[in-house]
């Protein structure tokens, strides 16, 4: 279900960036930036965007959102006349305040709704002059899916793309949830968060879909901090950190965040950002409320002054994105929080690889606390028999699991998708491998898509032999302490030896060649 909205925000960008919005005001052809925001239900990502809409003061903001549920709570709260601005509802409902609403009710946006979602581009765009535009996202949304979909529409050259472009996701996560959310056996159905008859929203695994929403940031916010007792929110600060540590880390209460951290406003390049709202001199530092003069610099007192270009190596810049990073640094270094990326261009055997995942340690824990984790973890080692996995947090990666016989040769083409994260695993169908077309169909469909240079990336990167192309097992493992002797070997012994592999290429070459004397009789 989707609603957009249009409405104007924020003094506290208009007081620090007058000068630029005017520059943007006259670069009419620029495209109007997108953020999407996503988070689960009750995260307070509604809550965040509500307030960032109550503020108008000059900056045009256009809204889209996508509830899952019946009935659009979302759009009703967002495009309610009655805020902080209006508490009698004396303005007129006009384009300027409360905006136009539309909801669309088909489904989540990382599924069937990535066209409806460039439609709604279009629309909320026409006959108005927006600064920015932000995404609100269902709680069950994967927002690296909506990327990807719209990266998808750019190559496609749709027309929406042409005048607005994705350029931040945020991600809202409830810091005193998270622990209990990553240790969860929970479904999006069984927390009636899908809508009823939904396959796809309602099959999504809890913890999965918070890593998938964490992974897929640019921004992540901590909200409710102030419920968060010290080692809860010591948690979420470090397995965010442990599965994203290129994303802003931000931490805040009852949705307050700072326009900049979700708006990167029309007429704003990374460069421009960086340039204007870090500007670290203290020769001229002014403490005047009131001053909009851009080149004074106000930057001195907050940590929302902290630098987020990640491309900035200037040592005078603060790249440090929360209020105190010092006891998870801390919890960082006793656990030893590391990553590693297991690749191996043999297939799997199916039956020790399924011996090994039965094995899998499942935490006992209903929350994650880094306290029982290290108890844990101080006792691996001393019986042989402890499993290597004990300590892996997140573990996801591409899947190759040889066929058995004739009656399984699906097996050779089929890409299997292995994620974990707290209780949950799973290992599921991910399309085919991109070899099992071939190059040269292969390199048509990247032609027909206009983006060659994906096709080259995949034949120098995938391509990990001649005989088997992009065929391959890559996963990362993200964890403490973790072993990655002990956990390569144990998935080396589940693959495939030289000499069945040789086997594995004859029965392929004795189905290609019935295959063939089939369809010449």
């Amino acid at each position: 279900m989707w609603a957009f909205r249009s409405s104007q925000t924020n003094n506290l960008i208009m007081r620090g960036m007058s000068r630029l919005l005017a520059t943007a005001a006259s670069a009419s052809e620029e495209k109007v930036p997108i953020t999407v925001l996503a988070g689960f239900l009750g995260a307070g990502k509604t809550t965040a965007l509500k307030r960032l809409l109550e503020n108008t003061d000059g900056i045009k903001v256009g809204t889209i959102v996508n509830d899952m549920a019946s009935v659009n709570i979302d759009a009703k709260l967002i495009s309610n006349p009655m805020n902080a601005n209006d508490p009698d509802g004396s303005k007129p409902v006009t384009k300027g305040n409360a905006g136009a609403t539309v909801e669309l009710q088909n489904g989540c946006a990382c599924c069937s709704l990535s066209d409806e979602l460039l439609t709604s581009v279009s629309d909320l765009m026409e006959g108005r002059e927006l600064d920015a535009i932000v995404v609100e996202l269902s709680g069950v949304a994967d927002p690296e899916s909506v990327r990807q979909n719209w990266e998808a529409a750019v190559l496609a050259k749709h027309p929406s793309t042409s005048i607005a472009e994705l350029q931040r996701v945020v991600t809202v996560v409830d810091s005193h949830t998270f622990g209990s959310d990553w240790m969860s056996w929970d479904t999006a159905k069984k927390r009636s968060w899908a809508e009823p008859g939904d396959k796809c929203a309602e099959a999504r695994q809890v913890p999965e879909l918070l890593a998938e929403q964490v992974e897929g940031a640019d921004v992540v916010i901590l909200n409710k901090v102030d419920l968060s007792e010290g080692e809860q929110l010591e948690t979420a600060r470090l397995v965010v950190r442990s599965i994203n540590d290129k994303a802003e880390l931000v931490e805040t209460k009852f949705g307050e965040i700072t326009p900049e951290k979700l708006l990167p406003l029309k007429g704003l390049t990374k460069t421009t950002v960086v340039e204007e709202s870090h500007n670290h001199s203290h020769e001229h530092s002014c403490n005047e409320p009131e001053c909009s003069d851009p080149s004074h610099s106000h930057s001195h007192e907050h940590s929302s002054s902290d630098c987020i270009d990640p491309e900035c190596s200037d040592p005078s810049h603060s790249h440090s994105h929360s209020h105190d990073h010092q006891s998870a640094s801390t919890a960082v270094d006793s656990l030893g929080i590391s990553n590693f990326v297991y690749k191996r261009s043999r297939a799997f055997d199916a039956r020790k690889l399924q011996k090994v995942l039965m094995s899998w340690p499942i935490p006992i824990m209903e929350e994650l606390s880094l306290g029982e984790l290290k108890t844990e973890l101080e006792q691996v080692g001393k019986d042989d028999s402890d499993s290597p996995f004990i300590g892996v947090l997140r573990s996801k990666g591409f899947v190759w699991v040889a066929p058995t016989s004739m009656f399984d040769l699906d097996n050779h083409d089929m890409v299997l998708y292995w994620s974990h994260a707290g209780k949950h695993f799973g290992l599921k169908q991910a399309g085919t491998w991109w070899a099992s077309m071939g190059k040269e169909n292969m390199k048509r469909v990247f032609e027909q898509s206009n983006n060659i240079a994906e096709y080259e990336r995949i034949l120098r990167e995938d391509f990990v032999s001649g005989e088997w192309g992009d065929r391959r097992n890559e996963i990362v493992f993200i964890g403490a302490n973790l072993d990655e002797d002990r956990i390569s070997a144990a998935l080396d012994d589940c693959l495939y030896t030289e000499d069945e592999m040789k086997g594995y290429k004859d029965l392929i070459i004795q189905a290609i060649t019935e295959y063939m004397e089939e369809n010449a009789r």
